[in-house]
């Protein structure tokens, strides 16, 4: 039997975050103690397929690269994490027709604001999703997002193809659309003492 875990970048970011803490999350102490914890030992169950997925500016900087490096290193070092990226786009605000059209300026420098957002994140992991458990069929997904819109996929995979839901998170952060699915949810600001590791200091 195996597990997978899949990892919503920016949620978790966001997340941790609003936990203010001054270290950072450990993505191999946290596969570790999921594995520990709900992976059985006894029969070699452990997780086959990880996936972490967020946006990148264009072009990526150095540190977001070491940075991804890091969580794509195997275990037992690393978190052995996939990484899919999708690209952030910038779209310059104007003002609507009524209001004159023109573009969305900053009223002391001039600068006309932009608008920056992911693209296509949610859909390459539900896409990604389906298709790991359609080429591993494995038992336990451990799932570290809280967006509603993710129901749908859940929903299979818990109703239909009898897979044991782990959601990771904040109950105040994971939507109620998908706590009814979980057979159990690690709540980060319990845990994130015994998941952090100091924060790197900068040159």
């Amino acid at each position: 039997m195996s597990a997978a875990w899949f990892v919503d970048g920016e949620y978790m970011n966001k997340v941790w975050q609003g936990l203010n803490r001054s270290d950072q999350l450990d993505y191999v102490k946290l596969r570790q103690y999921l594995e520990g914890t709900y992976c059985d030992a006894g029969s070699h169950e452990r997780i086959e397929d990880a996936y972490y997925f967020n946006a990148d500016p264009d072009p990526p900087t150095s540190r977001t690269n070491a940075y991804h490096n890091a969580l794509a290193y195997p275990p037992p070092a690393g978190p052995g994490l996939r990484v899919k990226l999708e690209w952030l786009t910038k779209k310059s605000l104007y003002w609507p027709k009524a209001m004159g059209a023109g573009p969305v300026v900053h009223p002391t420098t001039g600068v006309q604001f932009e608008l920056t957002q992911q693209k296509a994140v949610d859909v390459s992991l539900a896409f990604h999703l389906t298709l790991s458990y359609s080429n591993r069929k494995w038992r336990k997904l451990f799932f570290s997002g809280g967006d509603g819109d993710f129901k749908t996929p859940i929903q299979y995979l818990v109703e239909y193809e009898n897979v044991d839901l782990v959601l990771i998170g904040t109950m105040s952060t994971i939507s109620e659309a998908l706590r009814p699915y979980a057979r159990d949810i690690v709540k980060l600001d319990d845990l994130a003492a015994q998941i952090s590791r100091p924060r790197p200091k900068v040159a």
